[in-house]
């Protein structure tokens, strides 16, 4: 009568070894694929974040004094590359453009005009077609005359006339004439550094429609 319950002791003991090797062979809860899988797809995505940000945004030095009092030499920017590609640039937006007359020189400007406006420039005024523009953020005593030997422009499909704020010390559409939009690397966000003058680019909107 005993044999039986002798041979089911011996089959328990026999189960019992196996199941201890396969525990040990793998640890519970540890898939080394998952991790390093999950390790690939965070570099990943770091990687197409940081190529979307480095062709979006841009960051600018300031040189010169043309915008002054707003803007100042030194300043850096970080500048927004999208807007001008997609044609959501407005009068009166703070941009950063490719001086057509200086390789290598880039300029922040005012963007005055938009493709089809006509600028007339007079009594040391802007007019954007027949109206006069209001630009409180002009420094006092800002002379925004003619600076060379045209005062009127009527822009074509692909022209923009661009002005400096410090209108007495400023490059710009008054001398060499409208830019097109592939000059125009984009269009200004933040002030980042120095720290004390951080803040929004103040863009301004005239009302023209």
């Amino acid at each position: 009568m005993n044999e039986p319950n002798s041979q089911l002791e011996a089959d328990a003991v026999a189960v019992a070894p196996s199941v201890v090797t396969d525990a040990a062979a793998a640890p519970s809860g540890f898939d080394g694929t998952a991790v390093l899988r999950e390790i690939v797809e965070t570099v990943a995505l770091f990687a197409v974040i940081f190529t979307i940000a480095r062709v979006t945004i841009g960051n600018y030095a300031i040189i010169g004094r043309s915008m002054e009092p707003n803007y100042h030499e030194a300043e850096r920017l970080l500048v927004d590359r999208i807007s001008p590609r997609l044609s959501w640039l407005q009068r009166g937006d703070v941009v950063i453009v490719r001086s057509p007359v200086d390789d290598g020189i880039e300029l922040i400007k005012r963007l005055i005009g938009v493709p089809g406006d006509r600028i007339d420039l007079r009594d040391g005024r802007v007019l954007v077609n027949g109206m006069m523009l209001d630009e409180p953020y002009l420094p006092p005593g800002a002379d925004s005359g003619p600076r060379g030997p045209t005062s009127s422009w009527t822009l074509g499909n692909d022209q923009y006339f661009i002005m400096g704020d410090n209108r007495s010390f400023s490059q710009d559409s008054r001398m060499i004439g409208p830019v097109k939009s592939a000059l125009i690397i984009g269009r200004a966000l933040v002030v980042y550094w120095p720290f004390e003058n951080r803040g929004f680019v103040q863009h301004h909107d005239y009302g023209l429609k």
